[in-house]
């Protein structure tokens, strides 16, 4: 029983510390993964900023074709910018990687930026939401900017061009915009929930399959039971 209860609170801990560790409420976000604009926005946003840190290298740009519904044409002249070794163009049934350098990167950032092919399943969606909308400026850091949620992190705010640059506000405990971007702060909130959707996709490609597939054979065991009961029915009508 001891036994027991020492496995149960050792599986729990780590659950309640990472809680804890949070120092501000999570957003809500919406995941659809039956929005397939949505997907591709998210993978457009992906590719154009955070692919030339982040590799997702347990994922292949082919997947896209068929999820995404994306043609192989469209994947190849807007999504692939790597080459090979020979400077030939990566292949669209490739891995999706860059070209960083662990050395340069460690030495601009103070650490390798992790793979992101699995980062909403280890983090949540409504903490990446949160994240990436918790940017402000902070001049007493090396980047000049820092992230609420996760204090001191070393990555720059690479879609301040969409979302403009906010400061902490003493007054409202909020923020307030220093410069505007290209965006207002409703459509860089649907952006961001579009980049997270697809980053949620990334992470478990067969939610797709298995939505798919699941309602045939939901609907298969359902005409199976009454068949079944049918034939029950019938092959006991006679007994007493």
């Amino acid at each position: 029983m001891i036994r027991i209860l020492l496995i149960t609170a050792i599986m729990i801990l780590p659950v309640h510390a990472y809680a804890a560790s949070q120092s501000m409420p999570l957003k809500s976000v919406l995941i659809d993964l039956n929005n397939k604009s949505s997907l591709q926005r998210g993978a457009q946003i992906y590719v154009n900023n955070c692919l030339g840190c982040h590799t997702l290298k347990y994922q292949r740009y082919v997947k896209f074709v068929d999820h995404l519904q994306l043609p192989a044409e469209t994947i190849e002249n807007n999504l692939i910018f790597t080459t090979n070794k020979d400077g030939e163009a990566t292949k669209i049934g490739s891995l999706i990687l860059n070209s960083v350098n662990p050395d340069h990167a460690t030495e601009a950032f103070g650490v390798m930026p992790p793979d992101l092919t699995l980062i909403a399943r280890s983090r949540g969606a409504d903490w990446l939401y949160t994240f990436l909308t918790s940017f402000y400026k902070d001049e007493t850091r090396p980047l000049g900017v820092n992230n609420s949620l996760y204090s001191n992190v070393g990555m720059p705010h690479v879609l301040v061009w969409m979302e403009g640059l906010k400061k902490q506000s003493s007054e409202t405990g909020g923020y307030e915009y220093i410069n505007k971007g290209t965006m207002t702060s409703a459509e860089y909130d649907n952006a961001m929930t579009d980049l997270v959707n697809f980053l949620v996709y990334v992470a478990e490609p067969a939610q797709l399959d298995r939505y798919r597939i699941g309602f045939w054979v939901i609907l298969f065991l359902g005409v199976f039971s009454f068949i079944a009961f049918l034939l029950k029915s019938e092959y006991w009508k006679d007994v007493k």
